[in-house]
């Protein structure tokens, strides 16, 4: 609370990303993007209630596992990705109204794609939304001048060029243009009032939070790769703080495509091991994991793989505590708890044993 303010932090972390599959959960500088933000949450001491809004198992088993609370499933209609913002902030702060009984004032978005956020960076929002009594307050950036509007251009299907907004043909030097500014995802904070009577993000009256230093909101491989060189560098001048031991898990492994390389005509006495990925496992078995491997050799022909398979297994130096056989085969297989092996060992806390390779067959 700030002043008479009941303040409401709410994370929407769905789990359907067409860029990134997954991309709440990817590991970024050995951490799951959610943990960051759950992390950063913790020196909120302002804040009364963070809730995530999601659709997924994993990642509301992920946010209770790191202090967040998710006391409602985000339904179906509010889980594309072409829902607005404010359609799953208004169901967010109902949902956790409904469930506490509580009254916010004040509600806070945090995206788990910005995880170069400060908790400075936060409380400033919130404070000149409640300071300056608008209705709603964004981070924003520095745009350069090299992308500014009246530099942008348009090209159609023949090729012709035009001048996406026409004052730009009057732009002869960078002197004529005033600075603009684009969302960085670092905060958004609103009235409750913002979102339910106006049903607006920016809201009638609103302000605006510059923040200087770089600012990345995660969409692609390569912005991974420039967030951890800038995590890198904050690291060296913070203290880092005691890891969050995580509760050990139960995974259920497939053995094809995962831990051995794929085979034609289902020849598996040929198949070669992926070594990354049995790194992956055997880190797991070592926190204390359980692992079952679990795989349809022989279901669509009858024919008994399990000694070759044991063999196998014995040979890579895969650790293990099950194997299991008569998972049907199919195409495809479709699971609500569905991660991959890089993923699954960030949300265990530990730090991938392979190197950096961010496509992998897992």
């Amino acid at each position: 609370m700030i002043g008479s303010h009941r303040i409401l932090v709410v994370v929407p972390a769905r789990g359907g990303s067409k860029g990134i599959p997954m991309k709440n959960l990817l590991p970024v500088a050995g951490k799951p993007l959610l943990v960051h933000t759950a992390e950063l949450i913790t020196k909120l001491g302002w804040v009364d209630r963070a809730v995530v809004s999601t659709d997924h198992l994993v990642i509301r088993d992920t946010a209770l596992d790191h202090g967040l609370d998710v006391p409602f499933m985000r339904p179906t209609e509010l889980s594309g990705d072409r829902i607005g913002d404010v359609d799953v902030l208004v169901h967010a702060l109902q949902a956790t109204e409904q469930d506490d009984g509580q009254h916010y004032d004040v509600v806070v978005m945090l995206q788990p794609t910005s995880p170069l956020r400060q908790a400075r960076h936060v409380e400033a929002t919130v404070r000149k939304l409640i300071d300056e009594k608008l209705d709603a307050v964004w981070t924003v950036s520095p745009t350069d001048l090299k992308a500014h509007p009246l530099k942008q251009l348009n090209v159609d299907d023949n090729g012709q060029m035009s001048y996406y907004d026409p004052a730009g043909a009057a732009i002869i030097a960078r002197q004529q243009l005033k600075p603009v500014y684009h969302r960085n995802g670092v905060a958004y904070a609103l009235r409750r009032e913002t979102l339910l009577e106006q049903a607006a993000l920016m809201g009638e009256r609103n302000g605006a939070v510059i923040i200087d230093e770089p600012q990345i909101s995660i969409d692609t491989l390569d912005d991974v790769k420039r967030v951890e060189h800038f995590l890198a560098a904050q690291a060296l001048d913070v203290p880092a703080a005691d890891p969050v031991p995580a509760r050990p898990k139960t995974m259920v492994i497939d053995i094809d495509g995962v831990l051995a390389e794929p085979v034609p005509a289902l020849d598996y006495a040929q198949a070669g091991p992926l070594k990354d990925n049995i790194a992956r496992v055997n880190a797991l078995f070592d926190l204390g994991c359980h692992i079952t491997l679990f795989t349809a050799r022989g279901s669509g022909t009858g024919k008994d793989w399990s000694e070759v398979t044991r063999e196998q297994m014995q040979r890579w130096g895969v650790r293990y505590h099950e194997l299991r056989f008569g998972k049907p085969p199919a195409d495809y297989y479709v699971d609500d708890r569905l991660v991959t092996l890089a993923q699954a060992v960030a949300l265990c806390g530990l730090t991938d044993p392979t190197a950096d390779d961010r496509i992998s067959n897992d």
